[in-house]
């Protein structure tokens, strides 16, 4: 019988992950060529557009530094290549460990670290398939009302202010979701979110003064980094 290491050590997984990897990177250039070339139909400069890449490159290299982190933590229960997939594609720390988390006790094991050591093939492929289906959820919704809902969006903005409510009641209903979980069932991890969410206010706070702006890009990286590095603090001390 097949167990959870043959699985994540597992050439073929490899080799399905790479090549997922391999077609989104061939999918985001070719759109990144097309964004190009309709760019420059529209009079758009390529000074314009080389700011633009640049920017987005900040935004995006920067908050991946958090992630990288968050692959190391996610290896040690669902092994690198799988967190690998999770983080790169379509995918959060919070998600994935949190389904890891409640599958295990679930499964018979009283900690993700017991499952990784002794779960079956066939166990670990129900934490794959429910990582999945789950997060496919939300295309269920996007899928038939994402245009509609962002026609709606954008239609509000400068008006009655309803785009301003809807993106707060998101807000509200993922802390509503998380927050909880993370104060009540675990200390060291009630410890770590609120490290972060300190860490947060701070940078928040210096961004808005004068020559500052630039720190808005690295809030939440740096946030979630010494939250993470807080953790050993934390464990140390209790």
């Amino acid at each position: 019988m097949a167990t959870i290491k043959d699985i994540i050590g597992s050439p073929l997984l490899l080799a399905l992950v790479c090549g997922g990897l391999l077609y989104i990177t061939a999918f985001s250039v070719v759109y990144l060529l097309k964004a190009r070339k309709r760019a420059l139909e529209m009079g758009i400069t390529q000074k314009e557009i080389n700011d633009i890449i640049k920017s987005s490159l900040i935004f995006s290299v920067v908050p991946s530094l958090s992630i990288v982190i968050g692959l190391v933590a996610l290896a040690a229960s669902l092994g690198t290549v799988w967190a690998w997939w999770r983080l790169s594609v379509i995918g959060s720390l919070s998600f994935e460990t949190q389904i890891a988390s409640s599958l295990a006790p679930t499964l018979g094991f009283a900690t993700t670290t017991d499952m990784m050591n002794n779960a079956t093939g066939e166990q670990f492929g129900v934490v794959m398939i429910l990582m999945s289906v789950g997060m496919l959820a939300g295309f269920a919704v996007l899928l038939p009302f994402g245009k509609k809902l962002m026609t709606s969006v954008d239609k509000t903005k400068g008006g009655n202010g309803w785009s301003n409510v809807l993106s707060g009641c998101f807000m509200l209903v993922l802390l509503a979701v998380y927050v909880p979980v993370l104060l009540i069932c675990d200390t060291y991890q009630a410890l770590v979110m609120i490290t972060g969410l300190i860490v947060a206010i701070v940078l928040g706070i210096v961004a808005k003064k004068p020559g500052m702006a630039w720190l808005n890009n690295f809030i939440m990286a740096g946030s979630m980094i010494v939250g993470m590095v807080s953790a050993l603090l934390w464990t140390s001390i209790f």
